[in-house]
């Protein structure tokens, strides 16, 4: 078996998790874990079990970059939050002839790479694969989707439901989740894109025992390359809530109150955002917010279209084990990143995740504890 070496970038919760399952991985005979903090790289690298190398490394920096891919085989980045310096990385990472990975959630950035001619022609060019947004979602959520489709002759409506865990309450985590919640949310529907302001629609999803109805309300479309994958698809939206619900109903009244604004007050001559300062006092208030463990938390696709020349519609309801947020979203990017190495895609040049086959994703989910459920309407009909 050939041997590789992966630079993953970014060490934090989920670059460590990522570093433990190369190093667990054959294929992966090296790993360099890069950080614009060498302290936190070297602390992560003396944490592991294995050949790993710390490397400081600020990836807005095109020279460090270009000079940290000798010997590379592939390329994982785990930092966040993203940016639009991305893609001068990636255009960096492809002209070395290195494939790349990332676990990007934001929506401008991941259009602005779909739509990019250039960073497609580019890895065509040098020979190599990309595939931005190989999280959990989007990432997961695409794969299954894509799994789900291929039972249908058309695809008209894809739905995510992703329930998050009201007991993980730090600074960084509410400040995501304030922009997520608080922002106009993009959805694909009627064949457009539209938008709808922040946490204004809301569905009472049904999930399995022992969850129940759980209320979620639309955010921004992560997988914004879904539209483009589905020929016919009239609507795509992703949709999230809490396995506590009073803390969606805090959520929504922090926002409704404007306290999710990203505007700049001054405060004692320092310059703040109710964002910010609201991030902070919840994080530090966190035991008066505290919950029961949620165990795992459920995640549902839905999609609906045409089989055999009638409506259809399939649900897919699946869950990871208690704790392991950070698993879920590095054993996709490491899926990813042994078929990159292995050049098992479909060709040279930037993918979706959807465009991958399904089975060594759902494969590797089912080894991890992931719980799987599909609901077929036309088996339920009555």
């Amino acid at each position: 078996m050939p041997e590789f070496t992966a630079l993953i970038i970014g060490c934090g919760t989920i670059g460590a998790a990522t570093a433990r399952l190369a190093l667990e991985d054959a294929r992966f005979k090296h790993v360099v874990v890069a950080d614009r903090d060498i302290q936190r790289a070297d602390r992560l690298s003396e944490s592991l079990d294995g050949p790993v190398t710390a490397l400081g490394l600020d990836c807005r920096q095109d020279d460090q970059v270009a000079r940290s891919l000798g010997g590379i085989s592939v390329v994982l980045n785990t930092a966040g939050p993203f940016s639009r310096d991305t893609l001068a990385l990636m255009r960096t990472v492809l002209e070395a002839g290195v494939p790349y990975a990332d676990i990007n959630d934001d929506v401008e950035t991941l259009q602005s790479v779909f739509d990019s001619d250039y960073l497609d022609s580019l890895a065509k060019h040098r020979g190599v694969g990309v595939l931005p947004g190989l999280g959990a979602s989007p990432g997961q959520t695409n794969v299954l989707a894509r799994h789900m489709a291929a039972r249908m002759d058309v695809v008209a409506e894809v739905r995510f439901f992703l329930v998050n865990d009201a007991t993980y309450r730090s600074e960084a985590v509410w400040r995501h989740r304030l922009a997520l919640f608080g922002q106009p949310a993009l959805l694909y529907d009627g064949g457009r894109w539209t938008q709808t302001p922040g946490m204004s629609e809301y569905q009472d999803v049904a999930f399995p025992a022992p969850w129940g109805d759980i209320r979620c309300y639309t955010v921004g479309l992560e997988t914004v390359s879904i539209p483009q994958s589905f020929s016919g698809l009239r609507h795509a939206s992703l949709w999230r809530g809490f396995s506590d619900p009073a803390t969606t109903g805090m959520l929504k009244s922090l926002i409704d109150a404007g306290f999710a604004s990203q505007q700049p007050l001054e405060v004692d001559g320092v310059s703040l955002t109710p964002a910010a300062m609201t991030a902070a006092v919840l994080a530090g208030t966190q035991p008066g917010f505290e919950s029961a463990d949620p165990g795992r938390l459920p995640q549902q696709v839905r999609v609906k279209g045409i089989r055999d020349g009638r409506p259809a519609e399939l649900t897919m309801t699946y869950s990871f084990p208690p704790g392991d947020i950070a698993l879920a979203t590095a054993s996709c990017l490491l899926v990813g990143a042994g078929l990159l190495v292995d050049r098992e895609l479909p060709g040279p040049g930037v993918f979706p995740p959807e465009a991958m086959d399904p089975a060594p994703f759902m494969w590797d989910m089912e080894s991890r504890g992931v719980h799987f459920k599909l609901e077929d309407s036309a088996s339920t009909r009555t």
